[in-house]
């Protein structure tokens, strides 16, 4: 007479845990990218057109805007292993059962 183990219900994978994909952290990355690059052309536009003191803030940002805009683009979201968790396809049980209960027997 075959035994069985008790089946242990297998975890679900929760959707809100899985991280963004590569291709969507990229794309997302590369538009802040361009966002700052155009506020930084804004800013030059306006150190050339203005002739008021306010315009050393509009040099500011022309000049420093570039860095903070790579270094934003460059920081990329580290990637925790050991949060995604495969799936794996479950095993028909039965199957392996009947096999056992129609193979020979010693006697």
């Amino acid at each position: 007479m075959p035994t069985t183990q008790p089946r242990q219900a297998p975890t679900a994978q929760s959707v809100t845990s899985v991280p963004e994909s590569r291709t969507e952290e990229q794309s997302r990355r590369l538009r802040r990218y361009l966002a700052t690059m155009v506020v930084r052309t804004v800013c030059f536009v306006l150190l050339v057109v203005i002739d008021h003191p306010i315009r050393w803030v509009f040099a500011f940002g022309a000049v420093f805007l570039p860095f903070f805009a790579v270094v934003a683009a460059n920081a990329v979201s580290p990637r925790l292993r050991g949060r995604v968790m495969p799936v794996l396809p479950r095993t028909d049980d039965t199957l392996l059962i009947t096999r056992e209960a129609d193979s020979p027997t010693d006697r």
